[in-house]
């Protein structure tokens, strides 16, 4: 199975994010740390065990006898600088910065005494920033008030702690970082971040009957699937490639490739043909809808959910044709 890199389950292997060799010295500097002196914030989350996150950028570090390695894990890029710990202020220098910069621990004030500094950094807002639906990639995510997350037509338990969310999950629990920006989402592991845009097109195109019959975008069915079909024999061979890709926003794309080959004693040569469709879907429990096709204009499949015999992966049957989800999916139920 194909797992786009955009996809938020690819986070889902953070548990494998590889661990510096030397971990981060034991102190102080643990923690979410913010600047806020260049007109916008500056976060810098640093973990113990050497891993952390810089403005959504997933990074590695070691701190020792004052100097700050850190290595921004998707670029490999890898900057020293010159590092102060005093109560509340983490002072960096040198590397590529022009002059000092000094970030203030997350949640410090000027009454918040010695003893207390060495708590755990508070969610900022208590991680109500995350809170709402979430859109992008095709898909969308939502994170409720009452620790439920709702992806991909499945509802994660979820708690926060200092700039991350834990996810519990059948298969365990799945730490990733996250920051808010505004009104974009970043989750970051495994050196791969993923952005979406809050709002609530998604949620709304979910709650109303986009037509007669209950039709509705079903967030089950949202991602890729793809229909593939090889054969070869000592003369030649075909390959048959079909994806369609449901968006969370009601909008479809599909994409089919075709190629034959000839080669015998008399003959060797081979075809190629290409086509692509985009348009609106909706899903009233039974059939599939598809409106606003740029090639057929408007019509119906009946779609049956089926796991895949050998690897448990989700399908969905198509007027007969079989579709396997590219996306990481729990099997249907």
């Amino acid at each position: 199975m194909r797992i786009l890199s955009v996809l938020f389950f690819t986070l889902f292997s953070v548990s494998a994010i590889a661990q510096i060799g030397a971990k981060a010295q034991p102190g102080k500097i643990q923690g979410v740390w913010q600047n806020d002196s260049f007109g916008y914030q500056m976060t810098l989350l640093l973990n113990a065990d050497g891993t952390g996150e810089f403005d959504g950028d997933a990074i590695r570090y070691t701190a020792k006898d004052g100097k700050f390695v850190m290595t921004i894990v998707a670029e490999a890029q890898t900057t020293t600088y010159t590092y102060s710990l005093q109560a509340n202020a983490l002072t960096m220098s040198g590397g590529d910065l022009d002059a000092p910069v000094t970030f203030n621990r997350n949640g410090s004030g000027a009454e918040q005494s010695t003893a207390t500094t060495n708590a755990q950094p508070a969610t900022p807002n208590g991680g109500k920033e995350l809170i709402g639906t979430w859109a992008g990639n095709g898909e969308s995510i939502e994170f409720t008030t009452n620790g439920q997350c709702h992806y991909l037509g499945q509802t994660y338990p979820y708690q926060l702690s200092a700039g991350h969310v834990t996810l519990q999950t059948a298969q365990g629990n799945f730490m990733l970082a996250y920051s808010v920006k505004g009104n974009i989402l970043s989750l970051t592991g495994n050196g791969q971040t993923v952005q979406y845009t809050k709002g609530n097109a998604v949620a709304s195109q979910n709650n109303i009957q986009a037509q007669a019959g209950g039709r509705r975008v079903a967030q089950e069915l949202v991602g890729k699937w793809c229909y593939v079909n090889v054969n070869s024999t000592y003369s030649g061979g075909s390959s048959t490639e079909q994806c369609i890709t449901l968006n969370a926003d009601g909008s479809y794309e599909y994409y089919g490739e075709t190629s034959r080959s000839v080669n015998t004693n008399a003959y060797a040569g081979g075809t190629n043909s290409q086509s692509s469709d985009r348009g609106t879907w909706t899903y009233d429990g039974t059939r599939i809808y598809y409106t606003s096709s740029q090639g057929a204009g408007s019509g119906s499949y009946l779609l049956e959910k089926r796991n895949h015999p050998k690897n448990n992966d989700p399908m969905i049957v198509l007027d007969g044709t079989t579709y396997v989800t590219q996306y990481q999916k729990s099997p249907w139920r």
